[in-house]
């Protein structure tokens, strides 16, 4: 009985652990970790696509002139 609650309980700890670790975000293609709050990795993958059809800004507007 006892080695039935100590696996029992081993269970739950490894199962806990499991769902409440949350991994950092990766890039599909060059498995590297996501920098910060950067939109598109080195290799040039984007992390992020809009969800309507106006065009991405990032950073101030007035850098752009």
């Amino acid at each position: 009985m006892f080695f039935s609650l100590l696996f029992a309980g081993l269970l739950i700890v490894v199962v806990a652990l499991k769902y409440l670790h949350k991994p950092t975000p990766r890039c599909p293609e060059c498995h590297t970790p996501r920098d910060g709050d950067h939109p598109i990795c080195s290799c040039g993958y984007v992390f992020e696509f809009p969800d309507d059809d106006d065009p991405l800004e990032y950073g101030d507007s007035d850098d752009t002139f």
